[in-house]
């Protein structure tokens, strides 16, 4: 599995563009981060930019839809979510240690101009967006952190960016460079790479609301065997493989395989239950037959 060694996000305004991420980067080494700030500062906007690596145009909660960045004329114009990923052994090819991935996204244009990668939202607003992959063997003009986003003080727009990567992608031959117009396609592509939207949409339900962990896990999954049965082996296994990426290959058997191990756990679950149940009542026959004896 990847992991991350620094994010970027980029022209970012919300709250009525009282507030802002400019440009910023934030590294974290493939280690554990804590991201610690004030109620309000920003940390659920955060995450959901983060998010859109992952499960493009997707929301945190009703409240909190992407597009919502867009509504009012003081919210942003073109934004930029970017998460550098460093690849496992397994995954790196042609010495290509790090991805990058990015998202950009605008309020669609007008109704004759909205592209086919525009998502309309339940209040009838739509964004477009595209998501792009970046491999490159060493930092270098075009890493997560010198990506050109900005120039003499003027965002890079919606179509440029597009138009740069184009460029990339035919002249710099030490990078390699996927663009996506189609959500399926980007999410097929990632998983090569060891990323599942199943894992990350546990992430998604975990990071809903604020201190929501406690309040999902309780809701959801109130003991260990749960927790196996019905988080990891349905979500990641189920999801991942049997329903999108299965195939002829190893994961198909693979899939399979952990998932008949999950009926033979249910199936345990109900034999130690009755098995119990058993026990108890010989429990009682037992004191019973005592209090029988006594009383002769």
């Amino acid at each position: 599995m990847p992991h991350i060694n620094r994010i970027r996000v980029n022209n970012v305004k919300y709250n009525f563009g009282t507030q802002f991420y400019d440009d910023f980067l934030m590294r974290f080494s493939c280690k554990n981060t804590i991201y610690d700030l004030a109620n309000g500062g920003g940390k659920s906007v955060l995450m959901l930019l983060l998010l859109q690596n992952l499960i493009p145009n997707c929301t945190l909660d009703d409240k909190q839809p992407i597009e919502k960045l867009f509504r009012t004329n003081e919210g942003s114009t073109t934004i930029h979510s970017l998460i550098e990923w460093s690849l496992s052994d397994v995954h790196i090819k042609d010495n290509f240690k790090y991805m990058l991935t990015g998202f950009c996204a605008r309020k669609a244009r007008e109704q004759g101009e909205i592209e086919e990668t525009s998502e309309t939202v339940k209040n009838g607003t739509s964004i477009e967006y595209f998501n792009y992959c970046i491999f490159y063997r060493n930092f270098n003009d075009n890493d997560i952190k010198n990506l050109p986003l900005s120039s003499n003080g003027e965002k890079i727009t919606y179509t440029g960016l597009k138009n740069y990567l184009k460029d990339l992608q035919k002249n710099d031959f030490n990078l390699e460079v996927k663009i996506f117009d189609k959500k399926g396609d980007y999410q097929r592509f990632i998983t090569e790479y060891g990323l599942y939207e199943s894992e990350w949409e546990i992430i998604r339900g975990i990071n809903k609301t604020e201190g929501h962990v406690r309040t999902y896990f309780e809701s959801n999954y109130k003991t260990t065997r749960k927790v196996v049965e019905d988080l990891l082996i349905e979500e990641i296994i189920e999801k991942s493989f049997k329903n999108k990426y299965v195939d002829d290959s190893d994961d198909g058997n693979l899939a399979e395989t952990l998932l008949n191990i999950k009926d033979k756990l249910m199936e345990l679950s109900k034999k130690k239950e009755e098995i119990n149940n058993f026990d108890r009542q010989i429990e009682i026959n037992d004191g019973f037959s005592q209090r029988i004896s006594s009383i002769r």
